[in-house]
């Protein structure tokens, strides 16, 4: 498991988006490790909240991991554009 290689080698925290699906935190913490979330989906526009999204990872801690879908695996069923 990814969790466990990052525990061991790189113990880092880990970021999720907001929202992510349910099992995801569950199974970071499994490994003791921290899960911070990402600003991702902007409900009241129903697209990525790309502002706070791009000012969440530039402040996350370095070194850091992230769990981002690139398309069609996130919960909000909205996708990253190439621009």
């Amino acid at each position: 498991m990814l969790c466990e290689f990052i525990k061991k080698y790189s113990p880092a925290p880990v970021y999720v988006s907001d929202p992510t699906w349910s099992n995801h935190e569950p199974i970071v913490k499994e490994s003791n490790l921290i899960v911070r979330r990402y600003r991702y989906y902007d409900p009241e526009t129903k697209a990525i909240d790309m502002s706070g999204f791009e000012d969440d990872l530039a402040n996350a801690q370095p070194g850091s991991w992230v769990l981002f879908h690139a398309c069609a695996h996130n919960p909000t069923g909205v996708d990253p554009t190439p621009e």
